[in-house]
């Protein structure tokens, strides 16, 4: 055989070998996913439902489940005759947070040792127990579950007007479109987001996905509830933007102090709470809330109504300029005290200090010296009796010395 006809034939078996191979491939992918789709009790099961059509049989199957922010769940089933999806995902043992974007898809091996998976598919999963009636805009997607269209409305027109009054103290985007769910009571509220120990809380926002809860019943009240409750969750929103995963570092005071500083109906309690903790000498320093809030509803008062009249006090002094400063430094990773003198060039105390002075009228030295009077009188009641009790004797030894200095 010549030289050319060998090559003639070497070629010729590389092209039916890139065709044997082409076709082999293309059986690999003949794996069909048909009307795949899930349904959920919430709180209790996903179920998720379809057919793998396969010309050869199935092996191995894997369905894997990917939360928003949370880790990758394998998990093994059988597919049924005609290859047949009727998978159960139980709720009660792997907790799934509420309004959670969830992304899955299948793996499947057949016996030719092939292996297929389907494409990625995706859902939101809801709170279902409700009727959610809907309205939307390019910013807002809002649901509630109880009231009528005019309800809805009144929502709409709160939301943007929080959205305006939270920019306007921290001007930076939101993400849009911000999901807002507006639920009838506080209760049924927290019982979605498995916040029983917390009885007091009436909003949740979850940053990181822009999603905000809020608990308000259609009324005469409803407005003035939606212009307290909106711009706080908002906020929280928007300091997410500016701290992104750091934002669980940056100090409890600033992240709650903004978000009821921007709060457009201010709870009432507040300057009663703080007028009262002035009177009484019971103001807890701000770096208490460097960490966290107390549970109890009173503790938890107080560091809401002394965290927002703070940060109002930095808003007036270094503007929004300086509040970016400061979710910049925490994002940076500065900590509590560091992060203020890094963005506002004093200390956590100095500030501290002006702001009861000048906002509460508190006189910082009269309070020191009002602590430590107690202490310095029982001193003197306990030193100067044994002090006074060293008096005569010294007395009597001045005089016999006197007397032996006499000359006789």
């Amino acid at each position: 055989m010549t030289l050319t006809l060998r090559r003639i034939s070497l070629s010729l078996v590389l092209i039916v070998s890139l065709f044997s191979l082409g076709f082999r491939s293309h059986q690999q992918t003949n794996v069909e996913y048909v009307d795949i789709s899930q349904e959920w009790d919430f709180g209790e099961e996903i179920r998720f439902q379809g057919a793998i059509q396969s010309p050869a049989r199935i092996t191995d199957s894997v369905l894997f489940i990917r939360p928003f922010g949370a880790d990758t769940r394998l998990i093994d089933f059988e597919t049924g005759p005609g290859g047949l999806i009727n998978q159960t995902y139980s709720l009660s043992d792997s907790v799934l947070g509420a309004f959670t974007p969830v992304e899955y898809w299948y793996q499947v091996k057949l016996d030719t040792g092939e292996e297929s998976s389907s494409p990625v598919y995706s859902f939101l999963y809801e709170d279902n127990r409700f009727n959610w009636q809907r309205m939307e805009t390019d910013t807002f997607k809002l649901a509630w579950a109880s009231g009528d269209l005019g309800f809805g409305q009144t929502l709409m027109n709160a939301a943007e007007d929080s959205l305006t009054t939270a920019q306007s103290i921290l001007p930076v985007d939101s993400v849009s479109p911000l999901r807002i769910y507006a639920y009838p009571s506080a209760s049924e509220l927290q019982s979605a987001i498995k916040l029983a120990s917390l009885p007091w809380a009436a909003g949740h926002a979850n940053p990181d996905i822009s999603v905000i809860l809020i608990s308000i019943a259609p009324g005469p009240d409803a407005r003035a509830e939606m212009e307290r409750q909106l711009p706080h969750e908002i906020m929280h929103i928007l300091e997410y933007q500016v701290t992104g995963t750091s934002y669980n570092r940056v100090p409890k005071w600033l992240l709650e102090g903004l978000a009821s500083f921007a709060e457009l109906y201010p709870n009432p309690d507040y300057q009663r709470v703080l007028q009262n903790a002035v009177e009484t000498e019971s103001l807890v320093p701000m770096v208490v809330y460097c960490d966290s809030f107390p549970r109890d509803l009173s503790g938890a008062m107080l560091a809401y109504a002394q965290s927002s009249s703070f940060v109002r006090f930095l808003h007036q002094n270094y503007g929004s300029t300086g509040i970016t400063s400061l979710l910049t430094q925490y994002k940076d990773g500065f900590g509590c005290e560091a992060g203020v003198q890094a963005a506002l060039g004093t200390s956590l105390t100095e500030i501290e200090g002006r702001w009861q002075t000048e906002t509460l009228g508190h006189d910082t030295k009269l309070a020191a010296w009002k602590k430590i009077r107690p202490y310095i009188l029982l001193a003197l009641i306990i030193l100067v009796p044994v002090g006074l009790s060293f008096l005569p004797s010294r007395v009597n030894k001045q005089k016999n010395g006197n007397k032996s200095n006499v000359s006789p």
